[in-house]
Parts: C-alpha cells; structure tokens; sequence
C-alpha cells in the first residue's frame, strides 16, 4: 500500500515495525530532543473507571464510568521524523 508510512515503534525497550495511513494525519509537532508526534484522524471513544469521590465530605464511594474521546498520538525519532517530512513535503 503506497499510503503507509512505516516507522519503528519502541514499546518497553523493544522495538517494532509499525505504519499509519498518512491520509489520516492531521497535524505533526517537532519536540525539543527531535521526535515528532504525529496526530492522527482516527477518534474513538474509550471508556475508563475513575475514583468517585463526593466533593462534600471528600469520600470514596467506589469508581465511575467516564468516556473520553481519543486520537491516535504516534511519536516518532528523530529519524523516521525527518524521513516523514521528506516523504509528504508540499513542493509547489
């Protein structure tokens, strides 16, 4: 598929080959040390268990369904960075 970006993905000091649509990315941001986070176009919802906690007496009274809505955050090193903007540059 020529829509794919491949990348490494490093999860607990192993690393993985990983891809993403790039007809998806909405927005990317250079970090201080080089990565870039990428932004995907992918929302979901999630559900979690959060404490309960009455605001009044400051109690526990157990745990609550909260949803969010999520995207995809896809970080990528320094090189896979620079090999990204290299692939999807606009050049008029």
């Amino acid at each position: 598929m020529k829509n794919q970006f491949l990348y490494t993905a490093t999860i607990a000091d192993k690393k993985f080959s990983a891809s993403f649509n790039l007809s998806k990315v909405i927005r990317s941001l250079t970090n201080e040390d080089g990565s870039l986070i990428v932004i995907l176009d992918d929302f979901n919802e999630r559900v979690t268990q959060q404490p309960d906690v009455d605001i009044k007496t400051n109690k526990f009274k157990g745990y609550k369904s909260v949803r969010e809505t999520v995207q995809s955050e896809i970080v990528l090193s320094p090189e896979d960075g620079a090999r990204f903007f290299q692939s999807t540059e606009y050049k008029s």
